[in-house]
């Protein structure tokens, strides 16, 4: 079992680096309140989902490693669909940006 100063530890670790990694990935100009709380939602659901999965997996050990061993075999199978997919979607996506921008 963890003592509570290092479960503080990786809560205060875990949201600072949230807050971080999500203002620098849309290289935030925090100028209007919009901006803040788009950016404090962000941060709150994704620490809190940090959270969930942790409880998840001290609460129901065995079902956590079963989810996860089977998310792990899947991942497995499908890898070269999902990247194939993935990628075309986003050049789907890219293309389409660049031609309405040429367009408009």
């Amino acid at each position: 079992m963890r003592n509570s100063s290092s479960a503080w530890h990786w809560c205060c670790t875990a949201g600072t680096g949230t807050a971080d990694r999500a203002a620098t990935a849309v290289d935030a100009n925090l100028s209007t309140l919009d901006d803040w709380l788009a950016l404090s939602g962000y941060c709150l659901l994704a620490t809190l989902s940090l959270i969930v999965m942790e409880m998840y997996a001290v609460w129901a050990p065995s079902a956590a490693n079963a989810r996860l061993n089977a998310l792990r075999d899947w991942l497995g199978q499908h890898q070269e669909q999902l990247i194939v997919t993935l990628s075309l979607v986003v050049g789907l996506w890219l293309t389409a940006r660049s031609i309405y921008e040429l367009v408009a």
